[in-house]
């Protein structure tokens, strides 16, 4: 009897202790904050003086090196020279860190635009517990946003990889919240001695942006197709009776006055058009990095291209 009773009381100590554990790991993992993030401004508008010259970077991929090489041809140290990271300036390559730390120290001379890479990494950041049971599976589970300004925006679950969480991680918080404090979706530049306007996106642009309550993040950091009926619907990838973006900004249809500068499209490699100017020229494949830079002269910009050669890594 006395023995039963002694199981009875040792049994409802161990219960009791294992209680008392969970509980207080319960409150400790309450009191640890979630990671948080500033908000983004989808845009951000710029008024530009004659006496500023821009400087337009395609993907950098972390290939650091190479974009202090870039950074060197162009003199970027010049009084009024302004940078312009077109997104993916980070991941791939092997200097993500010190992309950012170049950002950080630069503030005052150097814009950036987001890519899907670092919108990825940010939002690896956010859902890193998630992303250990597997992003691209779990299709029941919540998601943190990352929260731009004018919409909460998730990522397609095929789009967030391991590497992302990996280096979200390594820059930690202070790097990714000057990321998210110091870029924009977009950055309209306005020339005001001519009246021009330069827009600044990763991926893409619709014609009629101006026309938009707010820009959609996806397209404008992923896509690469556009229907010409629709031009909300887009996409990475080819689908049905749709076109490349920027065939659809013709001298008869793209706003007066307005170039795109944009990324992303490594496949295509560089591309100056009319009215749109795709500047990611796989570097990190081993291919160039490319700038535009805009500089006012005689009563107009002009335009030059400046070209850096690329290791190839990975």
């Amino acid at each position: 009897m006395l023995s039963n009773v002694g199981r009875l009381w040792a049994s409802a100590g161990v219960t009791f202790f294992v209680l008392l554990f969970c509980g207080y790991t319960y409150y400790i993992v309450a009191l640890i904050p979630s990671p948080s993030l500033p908000l983004i401004a989808t845009q951000r508008v710029v008024n530009a003086s004659q006496h500023d010259r821009w400087i337009f970077v395609g993907d950098v991929h972390g290939m650091f090196k190479e974009f202090q090489e870039l950074m060197q041809q162009v003199d970027a140290s010049r009084p009024n020279t302004k940078v312009v990271l077109l997104g993916d300036f980070i991941v791939k390559g092997p200097d993500s860190a010190k992309m950012i730390h170049y950002l950080r120290e630069n503030a005052n001379s150097t814009h950036c635009v987001l890519g899907n890479h670092e919108i990825d990494v940010m939002f690896a950041y956010l859902n890193k517990k998630g992303l250990r049971t597997n992003f691209a599976q779990d299709k029941g589970s919540r998601w943190d946003p990352l929260e731009f300004s004018t919409e909460s925006y998730i990522p397609s679950r095929d789009q967030v990889s391991s590497q992302h969480g990996l280096l979200a991680q390594q820059l930690g918080q202070s790097n990714l919240a000057a990321l998210a404090s110091l870029c924009s979706a977009e950055l309209q530049i306005n020339l005001t001695p001519t009246g021009q306007t330069l827009v600044a996106v990763h991926a893409g642009l619709a014609p009629e942006y101006q026309e938009f309550d707010s820009l959609n993040i996806k397209s404008i950091t992923t896509m690469k197709y556009m229907l010409p009926k629709d031009h909300s619907k887009t996409s990475k990838f080819k689908f049905d009776k749709a076109r490349r973006w920027f065939k659809l900004w013709t001298r008869e249809s793209a706003p007066e006055g307005v170039t795109v500068l944009y990324g992303h499209d490594a496949g295509r490699g560089l591309n100056l058009r009319h009215s749109t100017k795709g500047l990611d020229s796989a570097c990190v494949s081993g291919g160039k990095l490319s700038a535009l830079e805009y500089v006012f002269k005689g009563g107009r910009y002009h335009e030059f291209l400046h070209q850096v050669g690329c290791r190839q890594f990975g």
